[in-house]
């Protein structure tokens, strides 16, 4: 049997019967392969079958050691997101590659445990089924405690009190979306001390919405609870690399800007984190505030 088909099918055999009460369970991430080629000809292979297959290359970038990340849209992805008043979110499926011993893992976001997150109107299926034959598919994973079904995805919250996927950072409110995108996309691509970098910009089709990513990298210490790595470092310490997570969004939906709360993006990321302990959100008490603070500054900064 073809490699490629074999993988396709384990993955989505593992997909058809992890069910509860009947209920498909969802995980975040997807496991595309681990192989012995090093990161960069690896990221190079990706990127080319990736391109190949009809995906466009929003961006890329390596906010960690031995870790590439690539974003990736299409139209198809496109006109599914459309469908949904911030559908924009799914606009950009992030693919993980990072080497470890000699290994490199290859995973990507799981397009349909987010279409439930983020509320998509429109159906996954297929931009699951081709990442899967692009990349591979050796499991889904990222979650094992909880059992994140559609229906809980899409009310999702860690615990009470904390937000939810409607109750985003509201960043800043503009004259026109196009005021807002321009401000937008010039502050983040200015080069200044605030830890903030562009990575991509996809333009949602026949609607004012467009959706960037956002790179973090502290530029003083003062910066560290915005730090990629400092995030990183304590939630993702257990299995296989779920650095897929990055980078943050920040959507321009009409002439208000937003971005997900990070208690609720980091808790549908990772729901089988404690709230204590060495891992545990606590550890991240002060990064909700810090973030939402950087971003709220970098949109409303005057125009470089």
């Amino acid at each position: 049997m073809d490699t490629k088909l074999k993988l396709l099918l384990t993955g989505l055999l593992a997909l058809i019967f992890n069910t509860a009460a009947g209920e498909t369970l969802y995980k975040p991430f997807v496991l595309a392969s681990v192989n012995d080629t090093g990161l960069e000809e690896q990221t190079q292979a990706s990127l080319d079958a990736l391109q190949a297959a009809g995906f466009e290359v929003a961006g890329q970038y390596s906010p960690l050691d031995n870790t590439n990340i690539i974003v990736v849209t299409n139209e198809a992805i496109k006109k599914i997101v459309a469908k949904s008043d911030r559908g924009g979110y799914a606009a950009g499926q992030r693919v993980s590659l990072r080497e470890t011993n000699g290994k490199t893992e290859v995973a990507f976001s799981n397009p349909l445990y987010f279409q439930h997150a983020f509320r998509l109107a429109g159906d996954m299926q297929p931009i699951y089924k081709l990442l899967s034959d692009t990349l591979g598919n050796e499991k889904i994973f990222g979650v094992k405690k909880k059992k994140m079904t559609a229906k809980k995805l899409a009310k999702y919250h860690y615990m009470i009190g904390m937000q939810r996927f409607d109750d985003p950072s509201e960043l800043g409110d503009f004259e026109s979306y196009e005021a807002a995108v321009a401000a937008v996309e010039a502050n983040l691509s200015y080069p200044d001390d605030d830890g903030l970098s562009l990575v991509y910009r996809i333009d949602i089709p026949g609607k004012q919405q467009t959706v960037f990513g956002v790179g973090m990298k502290a530029a003083n210490d003062d910066q560290i609870h915005i730090d990629e790595h400092h995030q990183m470092q304590i939630v993702d310490f257990d299995g296989h690399c779920k650095a897929a997570y990055l980078p943050y969004e920040i959507l321009v939906n009409g002439k208000q800007v937003e971005a997900l709360h990070m208690r609720f993006r980091m808790a549908v990321h990772f729901p089988d984190l404690s709230m204590t302990g060495k891992h545990g959100f606590t550890k991240l008490m002060k990064s909700p505030k810090a973030i939402e603070r950087a971003l709220t500054a970098m949109v409303n900064a005057e125009s470089n």
